[in-house]
């Protein structure tokens, strides 16, 4: 009868933790999809980041254009899901200066494009970054067990873009360079891990074997930043890469909800 007790007031704890980050759900799949919103919203300030240089350097213009007003309108709506999702008086912080720096993008975007605002755009985009991954990670010390997604693949291969067109556009200090071969080396470390995880459905290995093929062909392309003459092919192929982690991503936390049921 203890025991019983015991697990039963155990498992209200677990509930009444969780809930403090999820309002409406208290489960493992109801966390997932917050730092899947957290994570999500890196990678949306950083590819508005990277949309800004590419638009300003008339590369892949039209559709650069069109992805930093929808990546932008995506991320102000991630940013409010999380305040009203998020309870924590330090993550409510972290949010409250996140705002701060997403008004101060907004402001240089009324701006006609300079070398000088991308670099801004880029420091803010990186800050906003941090802030996100902070939540994220808060968040994520409520989840059970080993999960290998929302590590940054998105991310990445979005700083891959950001990156690349920054060194062409003339931000060319040594440290992109040492970052963009930082960011490669991490996302390949990535997409060995996630082959590798046991809990992968056959919807989930047909993604990473889709992936794989794909990094193999184009991923020396990014390394060769300093050569610069492949723009457009990086831009495409960082987007499809992008849309395959997300269907990964969504992929995962489908599996995890069947498991609840």
């Amino acid at each position: 009868m203890k025991k019983a007790v015991h697990s039963i007031i155990a498992g209200l704890m677990m509930i009444a933790m969780a809930s403090s980050y999820a309002q409406a759900e208290n489960t493992d799949v109801a966390i997932l999809k917050l730092v899947k919103t957290a994570m999500s919203s890196r990678v949306m300030i950083q590819r508005v980041a990277k949309a800004y240089i590419y638009a300003g350097n008339d590369v892949a213009t039209t559709k650069a254009e069109k992805e930093l007003r929808f990546t932008l309108k995506k991320f102000d709506g991630k940013l409010k899901k999380l305040n009203e999702s998020l309870n924590d008086p330090k993550v409510k912080n972290l949010l409250v200066f996140i705002e701060s720096n997403r008004e101060e993008i907004g402001d240089i975007l009324k701006e006609p494009y300079s070398l000088e605002n991308a670099q801004e755009i880029i420091d803010l985009a990186e800050a906003i970054s941090e802030g996100e991954l902070s939540i994220a990670n808060k968040v994520k010390t409520r989840l059970k067990g080993k999960v290998p997604s929302f590590k940054g693949q998105r991310y990445y291969v979005t700083q891959v873009a950001k990156y690349y067109m920054a060194y062409r556009a003339g931000i060319k200090d040594k440290n992109t360079v040492k970052k963009m071969n930082k960011t490669v080396a991490a996302l390949q470390k990535l997409i060995e891990e996630m082959k590798a995880y046991s809990g992968n459905t056959p919807e989930m290995n047909q993604l990473m074997n889709r992936i794989d093929k794909q990094w193999k062909i184009v991923h020396q392309f990014y390394k060769d930043i300093e050569a610069g003459d492949l723009p457009l092919i990086v831009y495409d192929t960082t987007i499809k890469l992008n849309q395959k982690f997300l269907k990964y991503a969504k992929a995962l936390i489908k599996s995890k909800s069947k498991k609840k049921k």
